[in-house]
């Protein structure tokens, strides 16, 4: 019996290689691990598991604007960053949560860096963000200037999109127009219009009712600027408000490729031939983030190759139940607290293997 584990996380532990030795160490020598990635945190570690590049570490500043480190990897001149390094909900307390306040400025010092490092190609998750700016912060690092209707230049924040009058990209980095970007995601979130970005996800990031109705205004502002500016017509899609819009900036800029969190490493390790190998698969993954699109995305890929394979979703008892459930022929239900330290955490996580192990590939 041969069994394939592809966990992003549990709870709130993010870091798929280190969740998969866990359980390949208590279901024995018939099981293998792969790296999952969501698109959010975790990203960076999960690619460099088969990567094995360098990781550079840089200055930036959080969606607060406190200089923090983040860190990415890079092998010769392709470079995988995550978002949320530099701009991610966990960075800061809940209670620090200021949407209006926060900026994409870090994210797009972080690209800064890797295009002086060399990059020429970038692989980035879009995910798990404390933003909602457009790329406002990320296009200032990168050279941008945002004016109101009097001259005067704004700093680049939410809740100044709604100012934006005028917009100079004379000296935005010319590099980056050279680079090829694949952002990563695992949310079919448009900017506006149904399944906005400015729907239930903005709350996760401290928004009022009133918060989000003017970042309405100013959102419909400022993506207007920056089209009639490039001198383009307007474009809304589904996945470019990921990122909190940061998606529709790179890709309206830049002609960036976008791709569902999983593909590039399904792609990578030739799943389709892979999977043929395998009894069952365990996926696993917090559906309070991105809705378990990731794991069902994956479920149908493996049984579009092998049909009677069996395949086990791990859900939190206390979290957001998973949705077409008729994609997993078994739903493993787990209760792990929230205030366990990480040590803690990984005990929890150990003994939920064992127990899985037990009840369902004991001889």
């Amino acid at each position: 019996m041969k069994i394939l584990v592809a966990i992003d996380s549990i709870k709130n532990y993010e870091n798929s290689i280190e969740i998969g030795n866990i359980f390949k160490e208590e279901l024995g020598s018939n099981a293998d691990i792969i790296p999952f990635l969501d698109g959010g945190e975790g990203t960076v570690e999960a690619m460099q598991a088969f990567l094995k590049g360098d990781y550079h570490y840089v200055n930036v500043h959080n969606p607060k604007n406190d200089v923090i480190t983040a860190r990415y990897v890079m092998r010769e001149n392709y470079a995988v960053m995550e978002m949320a390094q530099s701009s991610g909900l966990r960075l800061l307390y809940k209670e620090e949560l200021d949407v209006m306040n926060s900026s994409s400025l870090g994210f797009g010092e972080m690209l800064v860096d890797g295009l002086n490092a060399g990059a020429k190609s970038f692989y980035i998750g879009i995910g798990d963000t404390a933003t909602n700016d457009l790329g406002m912060g990320m296009l200032y690092s990168l050279g941008a200037r945002f004016f109101d209707d009097e001259g005067n230049e704004l700093n680049p924040i939410a809740k100044n999109m709604v100012n934006v009058e005028t917009i100079d990209i004379s000296n935005m980095d010319h590099r980056i127009f050279d680079a090829d970007i694949t952002i990563a995601t695992s949310t079919d979130m448009t900017l506006f219009g149904e399944n906005s970005f400015l729907e239930s996800r903005v709350y996760r990031k401290g928004a009022s009712i009133e918060d989000i109705a003017f970042l309405y205004k100013g959102s419909k502002n400022f993506k207007e600027k920056i089209e009639q500016t490039l001198g383009i017509n307007p474009l809304d899609l589904p996945t470019l408000g990921s990122g909190g819009g940061v998606a529709w900036a790179l890709y309206t800029f830049f002609k960036t490729k976008i791709s569902k969190s999983m593909d590039v490493i399904l792609e990578k390790i030739d799943f389709d031939t892979m999977i043929k190998n395998y009894d069952f698969l365990i996926l696993g993954e917090n559906v309070d983030q991105f809705d378990g699109l990731s794991s069902i995305n994956v479920a149908n890929v493996a049984k579009s190759y092998k049909e009677n394979l069996k395949i086990i979703f791990l859900e939190d008892r206390d979290g957001k139940k998973i949705e077409q459930r008729e994609k997993f022929d078994f739903i493993y239900e787990y209760h792990i607290s929230d205030n366990f330290d990480r040590d803690q955490m990984k005990d929890a996580i150990r003994a939920l293997a064992k127990d899985l192990s037990q009840n369902y590939f004991s001889r």
